[in-house]
């Protein structure tokens, strides 16, 4: 699921006044079939120096006028600014500011799209019979550059088509002639977003919090689920962070695939809305935003701390609730994704991390920035993190905070300097990369001796790392700490050594060795050149699923798709592979794992065969030949639900296989990891 805290503001130009109090009293008419929007703001603003009032307003606005103290005023215009200069007996003077424009948002949305990996789809704002959607940046009501606004807000629309925002709802009222919604919005808010539909409301109360799903008719049965897990989520994260900060929290159906996390509400797309996942983990995660990214907001010159921190205390902090096995796997996870879709060449430090904007920069703000959270936590314990995060909230709520104001938290609580931690993890990219090398096993006066040597590159990554001896008498585990380009280790056992492991729990960020992933659905999603094989056998109109398939990767500007009997050998050990059917010389088939059976008439995965026509088999395989390489398999045994799962099989990033009948995922796993070079493995005799 895509998500986001919100969008980024122009920053005030340096030597700008403190922010201006601002009182906004808008109206907006909303003109569906002709995607138009009618606005007038009456504005009361606080007395200052200033010599204009500069504001955000989108360059579509037409027919614009404004009054000051009730006099009609001329502005300059450029570049989605509006600027209204004032008289000097106007400064130091509160002023009425009266504001009417027009605007046409009409922005083309995607109603089914192949790839969600650009979260926002380059939409910022539209206006349809099918919904409204205007983003904060969409300049759909003159926001004053740096100011701390409140607002009243009236929207007039068809009749039955309700609108959503941030705040708190002050009702809404639908005649035969129109549907008016009122909000009132007291509380600090970076940017206003607005969404409206034929939505039917359904409330509830969790002490002052009014919890609130906005569903269109065809998935309210979906509004008690929702509900139930909101104030489950409230409940958990009010304990663990503070009071929540807004008077409602809101699950709200978008018209596209969104998910998007705002003041106080959350933005689904209805297709996204009945995924099983969602409310088990998504939901969450934008719930914690309420507390990261929009309760306290981000810092963006120093990085975009919220999305890691928000996926390590929801999406991976579920799986630690659930067992110390899924805890593993999820950070296990997050190295392989900051491995596969952040390659060195594309990686950057955190202190430059934005927003999602394609699969490298997920993986750096998203899972290398959870992992170092998780560091964190282990680097300066269990009750001096979670209070750490406490006093940020209580300190920084409606307030920029910066990796460095985490920094200090964290410091004021553990009473030590944090910033070595924070200049290698936060401040510079890459992560360090390790080897075993030089181990030896000796027997020593009935005991067991293993030493050797661990190197890591670059060399300068400084870490406490576990290494794990495992005997026939027992587990020997021996903390130690790395500094510099290698160091010696060594273990003594009352057992013969069975297998030598660094950091075998996942506890620290590293750049994982090629041999310790398998090959997953992620390494076409990074991969530089991919050819799609038309393969002569197996597949229903093979060039309509390869278009699919790689316009869902995000690939399709990288791919080339040629049929078999054009694919050029020499090349193709160049690139990576995507065998569309079967294909005629066998030659360019993977070596398949133990128990896979592939045929133009079926095939079997893990011991369970089909030959159903309805069935499409997915699986991504190393390339023995081809080192670094692999090719992928895509064979639907008929086209019943062909194209449905070559759509989704973009969603099944970590998978090494994946099996669907009628386009719905049945199967999926991984294929088994073969080596490492942390790992070292003896048979019973330790040899």
């Amino acid at each position: 699921m895509v998500v986001a805290a919100g969008l980024i503001l122009a920053a005030p130009a340096p030597g700008q006044a403190d922010p201006l109090k601002i009182a906004h009293h808008l109206e907006i008419e909303l003109i569906l079939d002709a995607g138009r929007l009618i606005g007038q703001d009456r504005l009361r603003i606080a007395a200052s120096q200033r010599n204009a009032l500069v504001f955000q307003l989108s360059p579509r606005a037409e027919r614009v006028e404004v009054r000051v103290n009730g006099r009609a005023r001329r502005v300059s215009r450029g570049a989605g600014m509006l600027q209204v200069p004032l008289t000097p007996t106007e400064r130091g003077r509160p002023l009425d500011v009266d504001l009417a424009y027009q605007a046409v948002f009409d922005d083309p949305f995607p109603a089914n799209p192949y790839n969600t990996d650009n979260p926002g789809f380059g939409v910022a704002g539209t206006i349809s019979a099918a919904g409204v959607f205007l983003l904060d940046g969409a300049g759909w009501y003159p926001d004053l550059v740096d100011s701390h606004p409140t607002f009243t807000l009236q929207v007039k629309a068809p009749a039955g088509i309700l609108a959503v925002t941030a705040g708190r709802s002050l009702g809404h009222q639908t005649t035969e002639a129109a549907s008016i919604s009122r909000w009132h919005i007291d509380h600090p808010v970076r940017g206003l977003a607005l969404s409206a539909a034929a939505y039917q409301v359904t409330e509830r109360r969790l002490g002052e919090i009014v919890v609130a799903t906005y569903f269109q008719r065809r998935n309210q049965d979906l509004s008690p689920a929702y509900l139930d897990a909101a104030m489950g989520y409230l409940e958990f994260y009010q304990e663990r962070f503070g009071p929540y900060p807004f008077p409602k929290f809101a699950v709200v159906e978008n018209f596209f695939p969104t998910g998007y996390g705002f003041a106080s509400y959350t933005l689904i797309g209805d297709s996204v809305l009945r995924l099983p996942f969602i409310i088990s983990t998504s939901l969450g995660h934008e719930i914690a935003h309420c507390w990261w990214g929009n309760g306290v907001w981000v810092d963006f010159a120093g990085g975009n701390w919220s999305e890691g921190l928000t996926t390590y205390v929801a999406d991976y902090l579920y799986q630690e609730r659930e067992s110390a096995a899924a805890a593993r796997h999820a950070r296990q996870q997050m190295l392989r994704h900051y491995t596969t879709l952040a390659p060195p060449e594309r990686d950057f430090p955190l202190s430059r991390f934005v927003s999602r904007e394609d699969p490298a920069t997920k993986a750096v703000g998203y899972d290398k920035s959870a992992m170092v959270f998780h560091m964190l936590r282990r680097t300066v314990g269990e009750d001096h993190f979670w209070g750490a995060l406490r006093d940020l909230f209580a300190s920084h709520c409606f307030l920029s905070a910066s990796w460095d104001d985490i920094r200090r938290a964290m410091e004021h609580r553990a009473g030590r300097s944090l910033d070595r931690f924070f200049n290698q993890w936060v401040r510079q990219p890459g992560a360090p990369r390790l080897a075993l090398e030089q181990v030896r096993v000796d027997p020593e006066n009935g005991a067991w001796r293993v030493a050797g040597r661990l190197r890591q590159q670059p060399s300068h990554f400084r870490a406490n790392w576990d290494l794990v001896l495992e005997t026939a008498a027992g587990a020997v585990v021996q903390p130690f700490e790395l500094t510099g380009a290698d160091v010696d280790i060594q273990l003594t056992a009352g057992g013969a050594p069975t297998l030598l492991a660094v950091d075998p729990e996942a506890h620290v960020l590293r750049r994982l060795d090629p041999a310790e992933i398998p090959p997953a659905v992620n390494a076409l999603k990074a991969s530089p050149a991919v050819t799609a094989v038309l393969c002569a056998s197996g597949a229903p109109d093979p060039q309509r699923l390869a278009d699919i398939l790689v316009r869902s990767l995000g690939i399709g500007p990288r791919a080339t798709v040629v049929a078999e009997a054009d694919l050029d050998p020499r090349r193709a050990q160049e690139q990576d592979l995507i065998l569309v059917g079967l294909p005629r010389d066998p030659s360019w088939l993977p070596r398949l794992p133990a128990g896979v059976v592939l045929a133009p008439d079926g095939f079997g995965v893990e011991g369970t065969e089909t030959a159903d026509r309805a069935d499409t088999f997915f699986g991504v395989f190393r390339r023995p030949e081809a080192p670094g390489r692999v090719v992928a398999v895509l064979l639907p045994l008929g086209p019943e639900g062909a194209e449905t799962a070559a759509a989704k099989i973009t969603h099944y990033g970590r998978f090494s296989y994946l099996t669907f009948r009628n386009g719905v995922n049945r199967g999926k796993g991984f294929w088994p990891v073969a080596a490492s070079p942390v790992v070292i493995r003896w048979d019973d005799s330790g040899t």
